[in-house]
Order: C-alpha cells, then structure tokens, then sequence
C-alpha cells in the first residue's frame, strides 16, 4: 500500500498517506474518504465497471481500511469494493483500482 501511495497520492499529501497505508490500524477507516480528494488525478479515469481492467483470477493486495491488506482475485475485490472505500493494488505502484463509497471506481496508471 505504501508504493500506492508513493505512485499516485498528491505531493503534499503523500508522507501522511505512507504513514496511514504503511500500519494497519483500526483508526485508517476513518480517514478512508479522505483519499479521494488526495490521489494526483492525472492518474486515474474513472471506470465504474471496471470494464478491461485484468482478467478475474488476477491477483492483487486488497485494503478495505477494516482489515489488513491481503491477497485476493479481482473478481473477489470487485464483490468486495463496491459502495466502500478501498485499494486494490494490481501491480504495487503502478496498476490499481481505487473504489468510492459512491459507488464509483476509477483505475490508476503510472
């Protein structure tokens, strides 16, 4: 989570995102929505279905801000991500999904 953060957080936002993504804490849910206003949005196009993003068995780390970052398969962060804050790192630092509580998604590329 922290190459994420590295990769696509706005400059000045990025060493308190590190902080935040770098320990799993039960307190990270409540900045969750904050990091919407905070990603550098040269980076992402939003894509709400995630329409030819990877194939479904891909696996990539996971972070709902309630549990730990694992290891999933896309088709798994799909079901999970859907109406809540979270990352799905496909490849750390330069291919990720970020979902929205609004029932958004937006892929980032670097």
């Amino acid at each position: 989570m922290v190459s994420f953060a590295e990769a696509f957080v706005l400059p000045d936002r990025k060493d308190r995102w590190i902080g935040i993504l770098s320990n799993h804490k039960s307190k990270n849910l409540k900045h969750s929505a904050k990091l919407y206003d905070h990603i550098d949005r040269s980076y992402w196009v939003r894509n709400d279905l995630l329409e030819g993003v990877s194939v479904e068995d891909t696996l990539g780390v996971f972070y709902d801000f309630y549990e730990a970052p694992r290891e999933i398969s896309f088709s798994e962060a799909k079901k999970l991500g859907q109406g809540i804050d979270a990352i799905f790192s496909l490849e750390a630092g330069k291919y990720a999904v970020l979902f929205f509580h609004e029932h958004e998604n937006y892929v980032l590329s670097g």
